[in-house]
């Protein structure tokens, strides 16, 4: 007997992993060109463990609710 994947369930924590690192990677992008601080002069460099692990924790969301997808 086959089950059906709960599509719906999983894809919404992708989308919840990627909302979590897309505010970080605009700013990262801002902060290259120009138009804001950049995260280094924001958190320094020992601080950007935070941003960092904001980003990495979405991706691992967003790969588990997108696998298999």
């Amino acid at each position: 007997m086959r089950f059906k994947r709960p599509h719906f369930g999983r894809r919404l924590l992708g989308y919840l992993g990627l909302t979590l690192v897309l505010p970080w990677v605009l700013w990262f992008i801002a902060g290259l060109l120009g138009w804001e601080p950049s995260l280094i002069t924001t958190f320094g460099v020992p601080g950007l463990r935070i941003p960092a692990s904001f980003a990495i924790g979405g991706l691992l969301i967003a790969a588990i609710g997108f696998w298999q997808d």
